[in-house]
C-alpha cells in the first residue's frame, strides 16, 4: 500500500496556484495595455453593416478619428450606440446678457437634453444680467456649463467677413469650427429643445432640410469627422458671397452639397421645427408641440403676426411676467422649463 506524500502535495499546490496567479495576470492585463495603445492610433471605418469597432470602450466614438464611407445615414450605426457627443453648444457674441426666450432655450437643452458638457462660446469674459443669475441658479447648469474663450471670426479662407453682418457670418464660420473640433449638438441661441435629441446622435450628421428647401442650420448634430461638415465648410473657400445673409450657411450648401448627395446626412423634414413654426407658436395654442424634437422660436421676428388680445399685442419683447398674458403655444414652452413661482402654475389655465 503506498504512503500519502503531504510534502508532495504541497509543492504541486503552490505551483498551481503560481501558474494559475500568472495567467490571470497575461489575460487581464496585457491585452488593456495594448488596447490602449491602438485606440488611438487607428482609424476607424463605418459601414452601414457594421459599427464602430472598438477593442474597449477606453475612447468615446465622438473623440476618435472616423471614416465614414459607406455609412447609411438612413440607419445611423445598427446597434443604435452613440457617435456624436452628448455636447451642446451655443454661440453668444458681443452680448453680455441673455434675454428671457435665450434663458428659456438654454434651460430647454439642460432640462430636456440632459448635457454632458453645455458650452457657450464667447468672446467675452463673461455673463451678467438678470436672466443668467436664474440660469446660475437653477440646479444642475453651473455642474456641465463650459465657457470657452474664442474670437469672433472676421475671415474664412482670406475672404474677410462682412463688418454689417460680422455676428451672424462670423456665427455660421465659429459653428462649422465648433463642430469640426469637438462634434456635438448646435443650436442657435433661439433654438429650444422640445425632448431629447439622442435618436439623432447615431447619424453621421443631422440636420433640418426638406429637398427643394434651404438647409435651416440652427439645430445640427454632427461628427467632427462629418463629410457633409467638411464639405460644407471647404465650400467657402473662393466662395463666400459677402451681399447675400444666407448663401454660404442656406442656400449653397442645400442646393450644391445636398441636393446632389443627400446621402451625407440624415435629414429632419418637420419635427425640429425650422419651417414655417412662427404662428403656430405665437398665436396658437398647438398642443402638438410636444410632438416636436425641437424648434426654432424665431423670438425677434415677429413680422406678419397678428395681436391676440388687448393684452396680448405684437411686436412685443417677452420676459416672464408679460408672457404669461400670451395664451399660445411658446407660453407652454416656457412654463415647462423656466423656474416661475408654483402660484403661477395655478392661475393659469394651460
Amino acid at each position: 500500500m503506498k504512503q500519502f506524500n503531504m510534502s508532495r502535495l504541497v509543492i504541486n499546490l503552490k505551483t498551481l496556484i503560481y501558474l494559475s496567479l500568472l495567467s490571470m495576470f497575461i489575460f487581464f492585463f496585457i491585452p488593456i495595455k495594448n488596447s490602449r495603445g491602438n485606440c488611438r492610433d487607428n482609424v476607424q471605418v463605418v459601414h452601414s453593416n457594421q459599427s464602430v469597432k472598438r477593442q474597449e470602450q477606453i475612447v468615446h466614438p465622438w473623440e476618435e478619428e472616423l471614416n465614414f464611407t459607406e455609412f447609411d445615414n438612413n440607419i445611423g450605426t445598427p446597434d443604435g450606440h452613440y457617435i456624436v457627443p452628448n455636447y451642446v453648444h451655443f454661440i453668444k457674441f458681443g452680448q453680455k446678457e441673455f434675454s428671457f426666450p435665450q434663458a428659456v432655450c438654454v434651460l430647454s437643452a439642460l432640462k430636456n437634453q440632459k448635457p454632458e458638457k453645455l458650452f457657450i462660446h464667447t468672446d467675452l469674459n463673461g455673463f451678467n444680467g438678470k436672466y443668467w443669475d436664474v440660469l446660475m441658479s437653477v440646479s444642475g447648469f453651473k455642474e456641465v456649463l463650459v465657457i470657452n474663450k474664442i474670437k469672433l471670426p472676421t475671415e474664412i479662407f482670406n475672404q474677410t467677413l462682412r463688418k454689417r453682418w460680422a455676428r451672424y457670418h462670423g456665427g455660421d464660420v465659429a459653428r462649422m469650427q465648433i463642430l469640426l473640433k469637438y462634434g456635438g449638438i448646435y443650436l442657435d441661441n433661439d433654438s429650444y429643445i422640445v425632448r431629447s435629441l439622442n435618436d439623432f446622435r447615431r447619424f453621421e450628421f443631422t440636420v433640418g432640410w426638406k429637398p427643394g428647401k434651404l438647409m435651416e442650420n440652427q439645430i445640427i448634430l454632427s461628427h467632427k469627422n462629418a463629410r457633409f461638415l467638411k464639405l460644407w465648410y471647404e465650400s467657402y473657400r473662393d466662395n463666400y458671397k459677402p451681399n447675400s445673409w444666407y448663401f454660404n450657411a442656406g442656400q449653397y450648401p442645400a442646393k450644391n452639397i445636398l441636393q446632389k448627395m443627400p446621402h451625407l446626412v440624415h435629414r429632419v423634414e418637420k419635427l425640429f421645427g425650422v419651417y414655417n413654426v412662427k404662428r403656430k407658436l405665437y398665436m396658437k395654442k398647438f398642443s402638438e408641440w410636444r410632438d416636436y424634437y425641437a424648434f426654432h422660436i424665431l423670438s425677434n421676428r415677429q413680422n406678419g403676426l397678428r395681436n391676440i388680445t388687448e393684452n396680448a399685442t405684437y411686436p412685443v419683447k417677452f420676459n416672464e411676467v408679460n408672457i404669461l398674458k400670451y395664451p399660445v403655444a411658446f407660453r407652454s414652452m416656457c412654463l415647462a422649463v423656466y423656474p416661475f413661482p408654483e402660484e403661477i402654475f395655478s392661475n393659469i389655465k394651460l
